[in-house]
């Protein structure tokens, strides 16, 4: 990872949903690794309040704070084959709660 010092960095994200996870991993590189620039893209984020307030820099959808999944988002590795996001009911939670490959 050290060859990305100085270097412009895109982090490529399938969903922010707090934003706690990323607002920690880019402090992380930002120190240790110290890149030219960091930007954020991600497929969806979520409009919630248990949001940290991290923005990604480009964002496909912007959503309610409901359980998605399909176009690889998943529940306990199931509907991650769709292709398209839904929010999953509780029907569907049920189904899946103790599934197992």
């Amino acid at each position: 990872i050290s060859h990305l010092k100085g270097k412009h960095v895109l982090f490529v994200e399938d969903i922010i949903d707090t934003g706690l996870t990323m607002t920690s991993l880019l402090k992380h590189v930002k120190e240790t690794i110290q890149p030219a620039s960091v930007r954020v893209a991600s497929l969806v984020e979520k409009r919630t309040p248990r949001s940290c307030g991290f923005k990604a820099d480009y964002v496909g959808f912007s959503i309610p704070d409901k359980f998605v999944v399909g176009y690889c988002l998943d529940f306990n590795e199931v509907y991650r084959d769709l292709n398209h996001l839904a929010v999953i009911n509780e029907t569907g939670f049920q189904k899946f709660k103790n599934y197992t490959i």
